[in-house]
């Protein structure tokens, strides 16, 4: 095919992706993105949407329902301690600087529009942390996408309701009490039948929320920019002529095409299913295990591999491999549409999380990273590859549990695939998992004992904000726990998954990817999963991961118009 050439090429159709190509626009560069999959959206549609950005405009308004007040210097102080011995300056300085300048680009100049509400950090007892820092993204139509619609990646089909999907997570309360509450039955009723309408005139949701919501906005802005989106059109090799990477191959439906650039941005999603890198960059057990996550396909590590190819160097060196998160998986189904991320039941008073000798090994009301770091962690030394998560029968009743929608939905047919394990007593319960019996109900005695007073001295469960602000709220004097009452017992196998990798190639705090010396590549750079996590590894609150991924990508955007500015 004959050449194109373009100002800046964006591989990958994300969240920072997306953001790299209307700031660039905004500066005047034209703009192609090339998307591997045949629609856009990448790992960002079908994640909860949130943004982690200190100093946003949006946390002055929540700052008296918080009952707090933020600043650059707390937030620094936060991010100094989450990053620890892998602290780099420089890139906490830029992404505290561009992180509220991104936000305020993409409200003032795009489709994008925020909504904060009081959200706490994942360690909200530290030094310098805050809960107004979190942004969520405002729901958008469908309709207006226009012929964009068809394109846009869909929601993971499990994680929604009868085909609706929650605005945020205290909509998920709502839904959870609207049995016993009138202000939160109201809420669902009205919600359920402007849905049902929206379903039987189209077929599907018209209301698009958390990260589908955000890349629709994000892509429509872009159509209207004049933003071009090669799908299905995955790129193959970087061009480097000289010290300069100056475009890249793609493998289009129309055949081989080279694309010239004055710069590459890679946005292509990190190296999750990359067997190779998994082995060589996780740790055990993960590394040699099936990926269990509800991760894009494509999320093959293409964008490093192309990156070493001409000189890039790949950043081992992280507190943490990768963002992790407790998953479990339907008997049978072998993509990502049966992985179910827990979110909720864990949280919640009636359950607790064992390996199979019958003994605790966390928090289990802590962030889902830090659930699966401690699990891996817990795993590794005591010889297993998987947990059980276990709840009672009020538990499961009022939560649900995994894949198992809360009462009056049926739970028959994933106790008859063995997805959901069911039995009168613990000890009946134990052996159908092939938990230690006597050590499973010495466990929960223990438990119980202390849960009765609303104490867990073994892991402090229910002691920070950010756990109790998931608990129940009706439940005293400890939010984030009671004791397991009476059976049925059910148990669900949880694997330790993931939600993007926090190693990645290395760049400098302009997103300039730097080759083996150290040295910036001019013209080429990565952001998102792709690049090596700002933070050294940490996850400091919910959206930890887009927030950085869209600062740095709209940090690229405006080096690389700089660049082309002065020739």
């Amino acid at each position: 095919m004959t050449p194109r050439t373009c100002d800046l090429l964006v591989i990958g159709t994300g969240g920072a992706a997306f953001t790299a190509a209307l700031a660039a626009r905004d500066r005047g560069l034209s703009v192609i993105m090339a998307e591997k999959a045949p629609v856009f959206g990448g790992t960002t549609a079908t994640s909860g949407g949130g943004l982690w950005v200190p100093g946003n405009h949006h946390s002055k308004t929540i700052e008296a329902q918080a009952g707090e007040a933020d600043d650059r210097a707390r937030a620094q102080r936060y991010l100094e301690i989450e990053s620890g011995q892998h602290l780099d300056p420089a890139k906490i300085d830029a992404f505290l600087d561009d992180g509220p300048r991104m936000i305020d680009f993409l409200e003032g100049k795009t489709h994008v529009q925020f909504m904060a509400m009081p959200f706490p950090d994942y360690h909200s007892e530290q030094e310098g942390a805050s809960s107004v820092r979190s942004l969520f993204t405002v729901p958008y139509d469908l309709r207006n996408l226009g012929p964009l619609a068809d394109k846009l990646k869909r929601e993971l089909p499990q994680t929604s309701f009868m085909g609706m999907t929650m605005r945020s997570g205290a909509e998920v309360k709502l839904f959870f009490s609207a049995t016993r509450s009138w202000t939160a039955f109201k809420h669902v009723a009205k919600r359920m039948s402007g849905h049902a309408v929206q379903m039987l005139r189209y077929g599907q949701s018209q209301q698009l929320t958390t990260g589908r919501a955000l890349i629709a906005r994000l892509a429509q802005s872009a159509h209207e920019a004049g933003v071009e989106i090669l799908l299905a059109s995955p790129a193959t090799a970087l061009i480097r002529e000289g010290d300069a990477v100056t475009g890249a191959m793609l493998d289009t439906p129309e055949g081989p095409l080279r694309i010239d650039a004055g710069a590459v941005v890679l946005a292509a999603g990190g190296y999750a299913r990359d067997p190779n890198r998994r082995a060589a960059e996780h740790p055990a057990p993960v590394n040699t295990q099936p990926l269990v996550a509800p991760l894009p396909t494509g999320n093959t590590g293409d964008a490093a591999n192309m990156a070493e190819a001409v000189g890039a160097r790949f950043q081992s060196n992280a507190a943490n491999a990768a963002a992790w998160m407790p998953v479990s998986k339907l008997p049978g189904v072998e993509d990502f549409t049966g992985v179910w991320p827990h979110l909720v039941d864990r949280y919640k008073p009636g359950f607790v999380m064992v390996l199979p000798d019958g003994r605790r090994f966390a928090n289990e009301s802590a962030s889902y990273h830090d659930l699966g770091r401690e699990m891996i962690a817990a795993m590794s030394d005591r010889g297993a590859d998987h947990a059980w998560l276990i709840g009672d029968a009020r538990a499961v009743r009022q939560w649900g549990i995994g894949h198992v929608k809360p009462w009056p939905m049926p739970m028959g047919r994933h106790v008859q695939s063995g997805y959901l394990l069911m039995a009168k007593t613990l000890e009946a319960l134990a052996s159908k998992a092939g938990i230690d019996p006597a050590a499973l109900a010495d466990e929960i005695a223990t438990f119980n004992a202390h849960a009765a007073k609303g104490e867990d001295p073994a892991f402090h469960r229910g002691r920070a904000p950010y756990d109790r602000y998931h608990g129940d709220a009706t439940q005293a004097p400890n939010p984030s726990l009671r004791p397991l009452g009476k059976g049925p017992f059910y148990a669900v196998r949880v694997y330790a998954g993931e939600i993007g990798n926090f190693k990645g190639i290395a760049t400098d705090e302009n997103a300039q990817v730097l080759d083996t010396s150290d040295r910036a590549i001019p013209g080429l750079y990565a952001v998102g999963n792709d690049m090596a996590n700002a933070f050294g590894g940490a996850y400091p609150g919910g959206g930890g991961t887009l927030g950085p991924g869209m600062t740095f990508a709209y940090r690229a955007a405006n080096h690389a118009a700089d660049r082309a500015r002065a020739g």
